[in-house]
């Protein structure tokens, strides 16, 4: 059987490119090389107490817990920009409406908690947004 299509259709197609990228960004920003370098630990067990920190709370360290949640809260927040950037493609779809409200929604809240999480690492930070 001889295939029509060629293997490297995917190099032409932006959705696959778009996504990949938003994954590399995403992993990069979230500072996830920079745990792959320094060999960071997964999270903190304290010996006292046997609670698990996911955050560490000095601006010099940073556990691979941490970068998953970054790396989670900057995915939401940017899935809410595009939600409210196809909500006006049909204005008069009421459901475009609250997909608009809605990404609107998940920008602010999770901007508050990517504001939350930068206040717990450096606390003299005097802005927040919701917490």
């Amino acid at each position: 059987v001889v295939s029509t299509q060629s293997t490297g259709d995917f190099l032409y197609k932006w959705k696959y490119w778009a996504i990949t990228s938003m994954f590399i960004m995403f992993a990069m920003t979230s500072g996830q090389m920079w745990l792959h370098i320094r060999g960071a630990p997964f999270a903190h067990v304290d010996r006292n107490t046997g609670r698990t920190s996911f955050i560490h709370g000095g601006s010099n360290m940073m556990f691979v817990a941490e970068s998953y949640i970054i790396a989670v809260v900057n995915g939401v927040i940017a899935f809410g920009f595009i939600m409210m950037a196809d909500a006006p493609k049909d204005p008069t779809n009421l459901n475009a409406k609250y997909m608009s409200y809605g990404g609107l929604a998940l920008v602010v809240i999770f901007f508050s908690i990517l504001l939350a999480i930068f206040r717990m690492k450096h606390r003299g930070y005097p802005y927040s947004l919701l917490f």
